[in-house]
């Protein structure tokens, strides 16, 4: 029975990093000069700040049920994720693309160092 609910929790893990992978994908292509629009992009900002917190909460109960205990070392990222979306929710004039910018980047570690670490967990599960 334990088998089945540690691979049902690792099958809820990738979907959740897959997703996430699809969401980075856009903002990045976005940040590169992509053209989208803003409610869009606001809206995938969102869907990438609530995938990344499912994944954290994913992460720790994957560890927990290993019997181990960890913390999420991108505490930061979800932090300045949070703050840029909430910037652009009671911003009059949003800029999206700074926004989003400035938390994936100003964060240790950054957001793409994050996404690799999510791309290699994502293998090895």
């Amino acid at each position: 029975m334990q088998d089945a609910k540690d691979e049902q929790t690792k099958n809820a893990l990738r979907q959740e990093i897959e997703a996430l992978q699809n969401y980075y994908k856009t903002l990045s292509d976005y940040m590169a000069g992509k053209q989208y629009e803003i409610v869009e992009i606001v809206g995938t900002f969102q869907f990438f700040k609530e995938g990344l917190n499912r994944i954290s909460a994913h992460i720790l109960t994957l560890y927990i049920l290993e019997g181990q205990k960890t913390k999420i070392t991108w505490e930061p990222l979800l932090v300045n994720v949070d703050n840029a979306f909430e910037n652009m929710r009671s911003s009059a004039h949003p800029n999206p693309q700074a926004a989003i910018q400035l938390a994936f980047s100003m964060s240790e570690p950054n957001a793409q160092e994050v996404m690799t670490y999510l791309a290699k967990l994502k293998a090895s599960l």
